[in-house]
């Protein structure tokens, strides 16, 4: 008897369980958050303006997550391609590291053309603000092909009724007006050069530091990136491509006295691969830079693009002193990973003042570090040791004194890596780590 009964009801059971896994709700639950694009702004902006037409397939439900400063939303208006709109009218309060509930959930699966986010900075937040928007996609969903949009030919004006016909009275023939002045001419783009990067983790050359990091997406094929005056003054930028190739259509530098330098540059440059130095007068603070370049074909990830800067002579012996309380930036580096430490060795811009202090900063995550080598220009060196210390983000690790200093440093060799048990980590990337010095 109890056989029969624990067999009715297990039938029962399976019943009721395909009917559950039947309806659209079960559906969209076997569904993934997949990324759909990943935007920085400058936290004074308060909009946030991201294109999603070129993300393949179609979404559910919507989350924001904040990987930067903390920001409160007060709306966010997702744009459909079938001309409706959801208006998320709420604040939300979204601190760095969270997600929003929900946004448009129950519906079923559109394809997603912009979504606008308005926000203001928490109180006593600082850095920029770093939006990334994810939906939910189940299979079928993935496969979805966006309809083209119709192009509707505007109606045509009725023709006007035509005026009687007057005498003409004789006029003086009118003065020719001058030519209006030509527009400038477009700068002409020659194929930028690449070369294969000597590292996984960094552009390696004279005085290169990380100025910005950007990930390319279906439909973030323009990225306006934020470097401000606090990264110095530099000679030269180049791009360092890793995950995929693109293809660099513009590239513009925006000065902070507001003169514009488009670079004359375009063409493709593949994963793994950095760009020639293209040159700056290295006498002005960067403001932003302004990239346009698109995916190639056939690529369904996202391609990690970085600025690296070549630090001018005239920053780092003179004009560095009168800012950050007379601290400068010497080297920028990525840790590879969170297994294992990473050992690196980058060379310093040539200077002829010295340095008397050093200081390790992290950013976006905390890390271990084990020591600091500097080599000196007079052949000696300086061994810091850390002892895995762990340096948090605006905490950092010294400042330490340079035995004899002050002293001309070349190169700073520096190992450590990423900590992974994290909670105020930025992101799920690998830490930046800078070495800063004082005189």
């Amino acid at each position: 008897m109890s056989f029969k009964w624990f067999a009715s009801c297990s039938a029962a059971l399976a019943v009721a369980l395909a009917l559950v896994l039947s309806t659209p709700e079960a559906s969209a639950q076997r569904g993934e958050l997949v990324r759909m694009a990943d935007t920085e702004a400058d936290i004074g902006s308060g909009k946030l303006s991201i294109n999603t037409e070129r993300v393949p397939g179609s979404f559910g439900e919507l989350r924001i997550y904040n990987r930067g400063a903390d920001v409160m939303i007060d709306n966010v208006k997702v744009i459909y391609s079938d001309g409706s709109v959801h208006n998320e009218n709420r604040t939300i309060d979204l601190r760095r590291g969270e997600r929003t509930r929900p946004i448009d959930p129950g519906r079923d699966n559109k394809f997603v053309d912009e979504v606008i986010i308005t926000f203001k900075p928490t109180k006593a937040t600082s850095g920029d603000a770093r939006l990334q928007v994810y939906g939910m996609q189940d299979r079928k969903a993935a496969r979805d092909v966006r309809p083209a949009k119709k192009k509707v030919a505007a109606p045509a004006k009725p023709a006007a009724p035509a005026a009687p016909e007057k005498p003409l009275k004789p006029t003086p023939d009118a003065p020719a007006k001058p030519a209006e002045p030509a527009a400038p001419a477009p700068v002409a783009k020659k194929p930028i050069e690449t070369t294969k990067a000597a590292s996984e983790t960094r552009c390696v050359g004279e005085g290169s530091q990380l100025l910005r990091r950007a990930n390319v997406g279906f439909g973030n094929d323009r990225d306006r990136l934020k470097i401000g005056g606090q990264a110095g003054k530099f000679d030269k930028i180049r791009l360092c491509v890793f995950g995929h190739d693109i293809d660099l259509l513009d590239i513009k530098v925006v000065f902070a006295n507001g003169e514009v330098l488009p670079l004359p540059y375009e063409g493709a440059i593949k994963a793994g691969y950095r760009t020639q130095g293209m040159s700056l007068r290295g006498d002005r603070f960067i403001d932003t830079i302004d990239i346009t370049y698109k995916k190639r074909e056939g690529v369904t990830a996202f391609a990690n693009v970085e600025i690296w800067g070549e630090v001018s002579e005239k920053w780092i012996d003179e004009e560095s002193e009168l800012f950050n309380d007379g601290w400068v930036r010497l080297t920028t580096g990525l840790t590879a990973g969170f297994v294992g430490f990473d050992t690196e060795r980058a060379p310093v811009r040539p200077h002829k003042k010295g340095f008397s202090k050093i200081r390790v900063v992290t950013k976006d995550r905390d890390i271990t570090l084990d020591y600091v080598d500097l080599i000196f220009a007079d052949g000696t060196s300086q061994k810091i040791p850390a002892n895995r210390a762990k340096v948090e983000p605006n905490v950092g690790f010294g400042p330490v004194d340079i035995n004899g200093g002050p002293k001309v440093i070349k190169e700073i060799e520096a190992r450590y890596r990423s900590r992974f048990f994290d909670k105020e980590a930025k992101s799920t990337d690998r830490a930046t780590v800078e070495i800063w010095a004082k005189r």
